[in-house]
């Protein structure tokens, strides 16, 4: 039912993700309704795929009052472990921005229950549920607008002109906003010319301690630029494990191994961390363009965010808001577009926007980002979500962060300038290093064998049962060579040669790929992800050091058999691999 352009009693809405921001505008919509004598017919679409870290979720009290007051019940376990501040890291320098007494609470259950996210979402769920939405566990392909037909049945025509089709089935709808987070992308299947926040690839893992005991520091971390191809670093201690996120234009789960190795190194998380889980994801990286349409919205990370955006008071935010102006504004796009983005959004669209600009200045301040993010915290300007912050503190507010680091970026571009100096001559021309190998293989009996072969040309060999520990020695001295088996324990050889080529820090070393598969698309795929040349098992040890060295082996018993080609032996090896 409708009343004129404005929602009534008994008009359907649908809401499409059922995940914190669903859950919320549902509530919120119920709540809201009720207030204003209207009882509507809400439907959350919460099908699609779950997040295998389970990520936390940190409550701050802006948050924890939002929650209190859709009727959720709030449990006294969530405070049991609180921030007591966030440390920011950046070329060695090192700033604690501390946080008030109560002010973040990290919830979690990961990993004999749920994850922060989920529990606080089921709360959200069950008050929203109390107050009569129901969640279909459907997944939603598209919407379309489809008036009914002027000789359909009464109870179609006053059922709204949306369509929403999700699993073969179709159901009509008076309003639909979309709440999916920013992984999904509907696009144009939401409505045609919708614009959601724009996206950043980051990529999340679990990691249990070696001592699972151990009480973890109630400090959270944001590293700034630790790699060129990683913008930021946030490990987020919980109740048992620890939750690592890196992001930035090319993050790819190759440099958050890496990251974490570096991060061990310098004490920042346990050494002989298990990665208990890891996956790819996407985060918000600024404001949507177009976000209405005539009964159509987008609310939470669909609409806007950025990566330091920490907490889910900005989600709950826009749910209210969006709830208020469906019900008092009217469905058409204009005043949709007035009062829930201009009016209701403003801010929190302008802190997307400051927020995604800040990560490039950061990145230029270097060192100074710490300092940055400490004078930020100490301006007043305006902007934040009620005086909110990034990070989910009170301060800074992600405009005086973007004017502190634009400063200390300048500052140490200067800086640079300044000193650069000119090397001094050696007086002594230093010896040559040995080459550097590191072998890659599950297999103790082909590393030991392969490592006293390369040792043999007097060459410095390092062998690695997984990728984990490569990484971390890649980070300290990039080698001449890797060699590395295609199968391995725990990720794709090919893939992680690929990864080798594209990756700054081994962008130019050589990559031999070594297998028994040899089969031709195998051999082909080695070639396609970047590797110098494919060696199939057992490795013959004349071709491997010719390809090396470019000299024949030295030691005895290895030589070539005095009758046989290079040809005939390559074709024995290719003929006999398994």
């Amino acid at each position: 039912m409708m009343l004129g352009n404005k929602l009534a009693t008994g008009s359907r809405v649908a809401v499409v993700g059922g995940g914190i921001a669903g859950a919320g505008l549902a509530a919120s919509l119920l709540f809201n309704g009720r207030a204003r004598g209207l009882a509507l017919d809400v439907r959350v679409y919460s099908g699609g795929a779950q997040e295998r870290t389970a990520p936390p979720a940190v409550l701050t009290p802006e948050c924890r009052s939002r929650l209190a007051a859709l009727g959720c019940r709030i449990p006294s376990e969530w405070r049991a472990h609180e921030l007591r501040g966030i440390e920011i890291i950046a070329e060695g320098r090192r700033d604690l921005l501390s946080s008030t007494p109560g002010g973040l609470w990290v919830v979690d259950g990961w990993p004999q229950g749920l994850g922060g996210l989920e529990q606080v979402r089921d709360v959200l769920a069950t008050a929203a549920s109390a107050q009569g939405a129901r969640f279909l566990p459907r997944h939603v392909e598209r919407v379309e607008r489809q008036a009914p037909a002027p000789d359909a049945p009464a109870s179609v025509r006053g059922a709204g002109a949306l369509v929403v089709r999700a699993q073969g089935s179709g159901e009509r709808f008076h309003a639909v906003a979309l709440a999916s987070g920013a992984g999904p992308r509907m696009g144009d299947a939401f409505f045609k010319g919708f614009r959601p926040a724009p996206t950043l690839p980051a990529v999340q893992a679990r990691l249990r301690h070696a001592s699972p005991r151990r009480e973890l520091a109630p400090v959270a971390r944001l590293w700034i630029s630790p790699l060129p191809t990683v913008d930021g670093l946030f490990l987020l201690p919980g109740a048992s494990s620890v939750y690592a996120l890196a992001f930035g234009p090319a993050v790819t789960p190759a440099d958050l191994c890496q990251v974490l190795m570096m991060a061990a190194r310098d004490g920042l998380v346990e050494e002989g961390f298990e990665l208990a889980a890891l996956e790819t994801t996407r985060l918000p990286y600024g404001p949507g363009r177009t976000l209405v349409a005539p009964g159509q919205l987008a609310v939470g990370p669909a609409a806007f965010g950025h990566p330091l955006q920490v907490g889910l008071s900005e989600t709950l935010a826009s749910c209210s808001r969006a709830a208020v102006a469906l019900l008092d504004g009217g469905l058409d796009a204009g005043t949709l577009e007035r009062r829930y983005v201009r009016e209701g959004l403003g801010e929190l669209l302008e802190d997307a926007a400051a927020g995604a600009r800040t990560l490039p200045w950061l990145r230029r301040a270097g060192p100074r980002a710490p300092e940055a993010f400490v004078k930020a915290k100490g301006r007043r300007t305006l902007g934040g979500t009620f005086g909110g912050g990034v990070l989910g503190l009170s301060g800074p507010t992600p405009i005086a962060l973007l004017g502190a680091a634009r400063w200390a970026g300048l500052k140490e571009l200067v800086g640079s300038w300044l000193r650069t100096t000119v090397e001094p001559v050696p007086s002594v021309v230093p010896e040559l290093e040995p080459d550097l190998y590191y072998v890659v293989d599950d297999d103790p009996d082909a590393r030991e064998a392969l490592t006293a072969l390369l040792e043999s040309t007097g060459a410095k060999v390092v062998s690695f049962a997984d990728e984990l520990a490569l990484f971390c020695a890649v980070a300290r001295r990039p080698p001449t060579a890797i060699l590395l088996d295609v199968v391995l324990h725990w990720v794709d050889g090919l893939r992680l040669a690929e990864g080798l080529k594209q990756h700054p820090l081994t962008r130019n070393t050589r990559v031999l790929v070594m297998s028994g598969l040899n089969r031709p698309h195998v051999r082909q795929r080695a070639l396609d992800a970047g590797a110098e040349t494919f060696l199939p098992k057992p490795v013959d040890p004349d071709r491997l050091l010719r390809i090396l060295t470019g000299r024949p082996p030295m030691m005895p018993g290895l030589e070539p058999a005095p009758h046989a080609s290079d040809d005939a032996r390559e074709r024995a090896a290719d003929r006999y691999a398994s």
